[in-house]
């Protein structure tokens, strides 16, 4: 029902659903911006488009990543709410909760860090701009499968299983972490302290095992490396 035109209106637009953000809203002004395009189309009648405005009137946010999957699946609703086929009252019901959803697994998959290694500098830059590729691709993609499939398209969402790919994601991190930290010699200790170095490698790797498989809060593990770390500093406690 939406022209191409609109559609890519509607897609590009959600890079700055951001440019807005409030304290009280969040998203609230940028999704207005988002669908804007869309609901001109839909509605040409003030009053139905007045309406449509005020079913994304209250407080949004989701994952700025998870952005275009959700605006998609927002699209195909309000297409069939435009045509009869769907009672405007349905979108409160999932509008919120979508979100949140969405919010969760971006929180989770996308919350990975890209870490240079040291002396990479290429392909650390090779390594960015192909993961700003596939984040490009991945967010087109997203738009057009929520757009044309609708809710279904969270089945869809769900056997790729991304959660649990998060786990193996961290681990795969703190291994990357360690290579790091062991190409970080020092040069005026003689001989090479292969104790420290073996003790803060195994350190980082079990700190993860931890994370990601007891489901230990990173907030905990953080506070005692800190606690540890002032100690240091005080002489209390040494190496």
């Amino acid at each position: 029902m939406l022209p191409r035109r609109v559609v890519l209106n509607c897609l590009a637009r959600t890079c700055c659903i951001n440019a807005a953000v409030t304290a009280r809203g969040m998203q609230q002004i940028g999704l207005a911006f988002v669908l804007a395009p869309a609901f001109n189309r839909l509605y040409p009648e003030s009053s139905a488009r007045a309406r449509a405005f005020a079913r994304y009137g209250g407080h949004s946010n989701t994952h700025v990543f998870m952005v275009p999957l959700y605006v998609g699946i927002v699209l195909a609703l309000e297409e069939q709410i435009a045509r009869g086929s769907l009672p405007e009252g349905a979108v409160g019901v999932v509008r919120e909760t979508l979100a949140t959803t969405l919010s969760a697994l971006g929180d989770s998959f996308f919350s990975g860090t890209l870490l240079p290694l040291a002396g990479q500098i290429g392909l650390t830059a090779a390594l960015a701009a192909l993961f700003l590729a596939l984040l490009l691709l991945f967010r087109i993609l997203a738009f057009f499968a929520g757009l044309r499939h609708g809710m279904s398209v969270l089945a869809r969402l769900k056997r790729l299983n991304l959660i649990n790919w998060v786990d193996r994601l961290k681990m795969l991190n703190a291994v990357v972490v360690a290579l790091v930290v062991w190409q970080l010699p020092l040069p005026h200790k003689a001989p090479f302290p292969w104790l420290h170095y073996g003790s803060g490698t195994a350190a980082i790797l079990g700190a993860a095992w931890l994370v990601g498989r007891m489901r230990l809060p990173r907030i905990l593990l953080w506070a005692l490396v800190l606690g540890a770390l002032i100690l240091m500093d005080e002489g209390l406690i040494s190496m």
